[in-house]
């Protein structure tokens, strides 16, 4: 009994030895996997923050140049010829070149190195020449650890007016006025205030007649997912007219007139003003509202014309003005590469002689319903006038003065023609297509540095382009139109289902349509590149980075 106790003692004993080794064994073995764990943590946590700064590297590498050459253009303004030396003297500055580069400190003695590898020419065309795609490398470095991120930025501009970006804008904090059923295939940008109706508006002896309408409809453009209304991000509002307004008053833009009982204000910022647009737009999905700082107007028209008179850069000019109206007049032979002057002349006096000295001069079309052509790039010194003519057009018009063209039809004089028209006074275009079921089919774009309507009540319009204006009004119906009489309200709000899709019934009577193609349409036309200042860049545009 004696002997098995001591050998139990043994063997307690022995068990006991055994697992203070096995324990001895996991713990050495649990300090060595956690010891690891933790380098492995560290070296993946440095890894991350490597990558952090590396990209981190190239944002502030960017924005750095980005600065740089818009404080250049705004203190300093260029033509398009020496902007485009400056860009790419800046891009290629041996500071940036892989061979120095920039090193940019950070906390614990960590940093990133960035530099830029290739600048490259998109291509030859005009709307290409004055970006570059750039190749930037940036090295983050943590400790030992370091990653390396490459991206394949745009850098620079279209060197167009920003206008011609959207379907519809306004400009130097202008309102945009809707009314009835428009139809706006691509992005709105207003500068003011954006102010909805259900009914649309015409003038009968300057008194605004209100048929019943739809709200207007907003679709994307062929290469969005939705459309997108851009607003200026502070003291700006969205408007719905809820009964009766007087014209006047309603197209002032006053502020007391617009905050009466009259309407119903949202504010852009607030979320819930995205669902009550989008309740009241006429078969309009997914609109984005997007609030944000918008750059100032700096297209210029008067620059443009006047010096002319003096550096005499035109083909042909016509010192008495220019009437127009039969089919054979010389304007329906000259190219988009003819530069037209269209000014008037007078006689000052004094007693040293009398000089002539520039005028103004109108530009009048009035073809008495026949059909006319009209072709070039003009710089007219007065009003630029159309009346009672079927109108087929390839043309450019720089008009320092007003814009009035109406009881006419308008097209192109072949399916690539287009009709540009950027104005220092208001434009009006009125009774286009009157009543008839086809609209006219424009391509182009129009800009008033003061205000613009188009109507499409009686009017029929398919605009493939764009317009926009210090204070831009858009007045339409649906269906049918038929001396001064239209359809109701219940049936402009009809819906089919086409290939599965809901869509109008009928069709706006003045539909924008933003043409993708609009900015190399625009620089094929010739225009004289040392006057037309670089004034504003595109924001980056990030194709690629790994």
């Amino acid at each position: 009994m004696k002997i098995f106790r001591q050998n139990e003692n043994g063997y307690s004993l022995l068990v006991t030895f055994a697992v203070i080794i096995i324990f001895t064994i996991l713990g050495l073995s649990l300090i060595t996997l956690t010891s690891s764990g933790i380098t492995k943590n560290n070296t993946r946590e440095e890894l991350v923050q490597a990558q952090d700064l590396s990209d981190k590297g190239i944002d502030y590498a960017v924005k750095d140049i980005q600065a740089l050459l818009e404080k250049e253009i705004k203190d300093r303004p260029m033509g398009k010829a020496a902007f485009e030396s400056f860009l790419v003297n800046t891009l290629t500055a041996p500071i940036l070149s892989c061979s120095q580069g920039i090193n940019i400190p950070a906390e614990n003695n960590n940093k990133t190195h960035v530099c830029i590898e290739k600048v490259e020419l998109m291509s030859n065309e005009e709307k290409d020449r004055y970006k570059r795609l750039v190749t930037f490398k940036s090295t983050g470095r943590v400790n030992s650890k370091e990653h390396i991120t490459y991206a394949q930025i745009i850098i620079g501009t279209d060197a167009i007016p920003d206008q011609l970006r959207y379907a519809v804008s306004t400009n130097d904090e202008g309102n945009l006025y809707l009314h009835g059923g428009v139809e706006i295939q691509g992005d709105i940008k207003t500068d003011g205030h954006l102010i909805i109706s259900e009914k649309a508006h015409w003038l009968k002896n300057n008194v605004a007649q209100w048929p019943d309408s739809v709200f207007p409809r907003i679709i994307p453009d062929s290469k969005s997912v939705t459309p997108k209304i851009i607003m200026r991000e502070s003291e700006k509002n969205i408007y719905y007219v809820n009964n009766t307004v007087d014209y006047p008053s309603h197209i002032s833009g006053n502020t007391n007139y617009l905050n009466s009982s009259r309407y119903t204000k949202f504010i852009p910022s607030n979320p819930a003003s995205k669902n009550e647009l989008q309740k009241r737009l006429f078969l309009t999905k997914n609109v984005s509202l997007v609030t944000k700082s918008l750059p100032g107007d700096n297209l210029e028209i008067t620059e443009k014309v006047i010096p002319l008179y003096t550096n005499k850069n035109y083909n042909k000019n016509y010192p008495s003005g220019l009437s127009v109206s039969y089919t054979n007049h010389e304007t329906s032979k000259f190219n988009r590469d003819n530069i037209t002057f269209i000014h008037g002349e007078k006689k000052d006096c004094n007693i040293f002689g009398c000089k002539k000295t520039l005028d103004r001069g109108n530009f009048n079309i009035n073809g008495s319903g026949k059909t006319l052509n009209l072709s070039g790039t003009y710089f007219i010194n007065g009003d630029f006038i159309v009346n009672n003519t079927n109108l087929r057009s390839d043309a450019m018009l720089y008009v320092n003065g007003n814009v009035d063209i109406k009881d006419s039809t308008l097209n192109g004089i072949n399916s690539n023609s287009t009709l540009f028209i950027f104005a220092t006074g208001d434009i009006s275009i009125s009774n286009i297509s009157v009543d008839s079921a086809t609209p006219s089919m424009i391509k182009g774009f129009f800009y008033s540095k003061q205000n613009m309507i188009m109507y499409g009540v009686g009017s029929n319009i398919n605009l493939y382009g764009g317009i926009s204006a210090k204070r831009t009004i858009l007045t339409a119906v649906r269906g049918n139109s038929y001396n001064y009489t239209y359809e109701s309200s219940k049936n402009q709000k009809e819906t089919v289902i086409t290939n599965g899709v809901e869509v109008p019934k009928r069709n706006s009577r003045l539909k924008i349509t933003y043409d993708e193609n609009l900015i190399s349409q625009y620089t094929s036309f010739k225009r004289d590149e040392e006057e037309e200042f670089i004034t504003e860049l595109n924001e980056p545009e990030t194709i690629n980075r790994y």
